[in-house]
């Protein structure tokens, strides 16, 4: 149970001292005031019955020092973060987060504080910079709370963590084509595997000549490489589970593979494929020179990316006739069915061929003679009501 203890303090001054138990120990909080030692007291008697009971001096660590504990033990599907998600973290907090929550502690960010600091990051920054920032920030503070460090997470706000990135730019096959015959003859093999094969960018640079079997025409997906702030190129485990697959290639794929491993990739079975001229890995920066180059000589879109010729890749596969939606994951790497369904959307094109197919499948039935069709036209506006005003 909680009590109130009244001391005298050295100087004279009374103290009102409020004690309570959280999980088998003892905790106190301290008032200057009778009255506002009675309303902790209430609280902390409301608290015990709810059984959400809180040490306070839990609260006062700094959202810079439990963010560095937070992602230091931070599971994602059982696993630590990976090298580049924690450097993303890492400048996310910099930039955004801890420039106004720094040095206060946790249970001193109140909803108002996560509100007014939103709308300053969306100004300065961006609303994709504001609401990858806040998803961290709540999920930090939802940690806290498993923690008993605060009560509720004052990241509250429906919404925030959602991005409204414009939809990327869509790539045609004419273009994968296009860009991979202007490329460099090293990196041709590399435009193609995205554009058909669908491998993330980190997938390509980490593929080495034992991932390449074109006897059985397929190569493994095992490992991605990441350049990361001062540790340079680390060598990983795939995104997820899923990531580590098997991935079938088109003929014009083995062929461009086999003149790839014949002319540019590191020699033993753990060479690395793509190469810079220096014959060591090639760079994420050199890489994108180059790319940014080929874009401007063939006129592809604006700001297109390597990972875009991925959305083409799985867009395409998503048209075969009867793919299912467990089928495109496997393909793509992916371990939600949301994430496959992004690229099983309807585009003009697509829903232009399906009205064609269906003008196909009315014209070979008897019943589509001339004189059918417009008997069912004049039927259609004989049975259409006006409007009701």
């Amino acid at each position: 149970m909680a009590s109130i203890r009244k001391r005298r303090t050295a100087d004279g001054e009374f103290r009102y001292d409020v004690r309570y138990r959280v999980a088998g120990h003892e905790a106190a909080a301290t008032f200057r005031r009778r009255k506002d030692a009675d309303n902790r007291l209430r609280q902390v008697e409301v608290d015990e019955l709810n059984g959400t009971v809180l040490d306070p001096t839990l609260g006062r660590e700094t959202l810079a020092s439990y963010a560095e504990t937070w992602m230091g033990t931070r599971l994602v599907r059982g696993r630590p973060l990976s090298p580049m998600t924690r450097q993303g973290y890492e400048g996310l907090l910099r930039r955004n987060i801890t420039p106004t929550f720094d040095a206060l502690p946790l249970s001193r960010i109140t909803p108002d504080a996560v509100r007014s600091w939103y709308a300053h990051v969306t100004a300065e920054a961006s609303d994709d910079q504001a609401a990858k920032s806040y998803r961290l920030l709540r999920a930090i503070l939802n940690t806290a709370v498993e923690d008993d460090r605060i009560a509720r997470n004052p990241c509250r706000m429906r919404g925030a963590g959602t991005e409204r990135a414009d939809e990327r730019p869509m790539v045609d096959t004419d273009l994968v084509l296009a860009l991979a015959e202007d490329i460099d003859d090293r990196l041709r093999a590399l435009v193609l595997l995205a554009g058909f094969a669908g491998l993330r960018t980190g997938e390509l640079l980490g593929l080495r000549r034992e991932d390449v079997d074109l006897l059985h025409g397929h190569i493994e997906v095992r490992v991605q490489a990441q350049e990361v702030a001062r540790r340079g190129r680390v060598v990983s485990d795939p995104k997820s589970d899923a990531g580590r697959r098997t991935v079938a290639l088109p003929t014009l794929l083995e062929d461009v593979l086999q003149i790839h491993l014949d002319t540019y990739a590191q020699p033993g079975r753990e060479g690395v494929l793509f190469t810079s001229p220096d014959g060591h890995p090639i760079t994420r920066r050199r890489l994108s020179i180059r790319w940014r180059a080929t874009c401007r000589a063939v006129g592809a879109p604006p700001g297109l990316r390597i990972h875009d010729l991925r959305h083409h890749a799985a867009t395409l596969t998503a048209r075969m006739p009867g793919i299912t939606t467990k089928e495109l994951m496997a393909r793509v790497g992916h371990s939600s069915p949301r994430a496959a369904l992004i690229y099983q959307h309807a585009t003009r094109e697509r829903d232009r061929s399906i009205a064609d197919f269906l003008d196909d499948a009315i014209a070979s039935t008897d019943r589509t003679r001339p004189n059918d069709v417009a008997d069912l036209r004049r039927h259609a506006e004989r049975t259409t009501r006006p409007p009701i005003v």
